[in-house]
């Protein structure tokens, strides 16, 4: 069974008062789902296809992270592997993994995102236990209402 690892809702909701995000904290999701490595690959199928996640986290028993899923690594798998329907969650995640900490300055994750062609980045803390995701809808919800609150200043202005 996929694990809700936060009780927060996964929007970001910045209040600028002067000061724009600078930290992954600031705009990650907290609502995080997350897989065992042992849990079934149609599981993973289930739960893209139900939640519209675009990528899912897979952790140990401590919550630690031990793996990526994005829904194209799941179309890729289903091509290339005939006896797909058999796999586990191991077998297809992706463990060569980049990351942020809640304190990540936002312009270092955005520039691992940029340079790697990624669209998330796991959050984790020291210890490795995840704690929220950053994707690139995380990003644009961001710059959206950074964007609103200064088109609604300018409108005051005029």
């Amino acid at each position: 069974m996929a694990k809700l690892l936060s009780e927060s809702e996964g929007t970001t909701d910045i209040q600028m008062s002067g000061n724009p995000p600078t930290c992954v904290a600031e705009v990650m999701t907290r609502n995080v789902v997350a897989l065992s490595p042992e849990q079934s690959f149609q599981e993973a199928i289930t739960l893209i296809a139900r939640h519209r996640f675009r990528h899912l986290l897979v952790t140990d028993a401590k919550g630690h992270l031990a793996g990526v899923i994005s829904d194209r690594d799941l179309l890729r798998f289903m091509i290339r592997e005939p006896h797909w329907e058999s796999a586990t969650v191991a077998d297809v995640m992706k463990s060569d993994l980049v990351t942020a900490t809640p304190a990540t300055s936002l312009s270092a994750a955005i520039g691992e995102m940029l340079s790697r062609r990624i669209n998330c980045l796991p959050v984790v803390e020291a210890d490795g236990r995840l704690v929220g995701i950053l994707t690139s809808t995380d990003l644009l919800r961001a710059f959206q209402q950074i964007q609103e609150q200064i088109e609604q200043r300018d409108a005051v202005d005029l």
